[in-house]
């Protein structure tokens, strides 16, 4: 069974936040490990807190202070160039999701302008006297159909390639 969505937004109850804090800190040092071993990759985690009732410290460090020490003074140390080659600011990642939608949109964009001569091809068929010669879509609709045709005469070649193949 699925488990239903988490609601994001501020635990009041100091006690279930506590609690819940916990739960997802052991549970992301978990993914941590696993992460760890099966991609062979360094890795440290640093949560700071303001949880902690037991001291004044209110840092977890996993897998140790010293190892997570070594680990960011490590790649601080490395080339600015080779750091900057695995980090993904946020304006990266949204630059990089709107190429994405970009692309998607051009996709759409196309398979619309696919349609609307699919349409206008079906209406011309069943009557030709209805549609104005004039309109613009009757040259778009020649390219779509010369876009077609060669689209078939690949899939032609292709095939009498393989047979040409078989054959020998």
């Amino acid at each position: 069974m699925a488990r239903a969505r988490v609601k994001l937004a501020m635990i009041l109850d100091e006690n279930k936040r506590r609690a819940t804090l916990k739960k997802k800190r052991l549970a992301l040092i978990k993914r941590l490990q696993i992460l760890s071993v099966l991609c062979k990759v360094e890795v440290c985690m640093i949560i700071c807190d303001s949880l902690n009732v037991q001291g004044t410290d209110n840092l977890t460090v996993w897998p140790s202070r010293q190892d997570a020490e070594i680990m960011v003074s490590s790649f601080m140390s490395a080339l600015e160039q080779k750091r900057n080659n695995k980090m993904v600011t946020h304006d990266m990642f949204l630059e990089s999701m709107l190429v994405k939608e970009k692309n998607k949109l051009q996709a759409l964009k196309k398979k619309n302008d696919q349609m609307e001569f699919e349409d206008f091809l079906h209406k011309l068929h069943s009557a030709p006297t209805s549609i104005d010669p004039l309109n613009g879509k009757l040259s778009q609709a020649y390219f779509y159909i010369e876009e077609l045709i060669k689209k078939i005469e690949e899939k032609e070649s292709l095939s009498q390639n393989a047979r040409d193949v078989n054959v020998t």
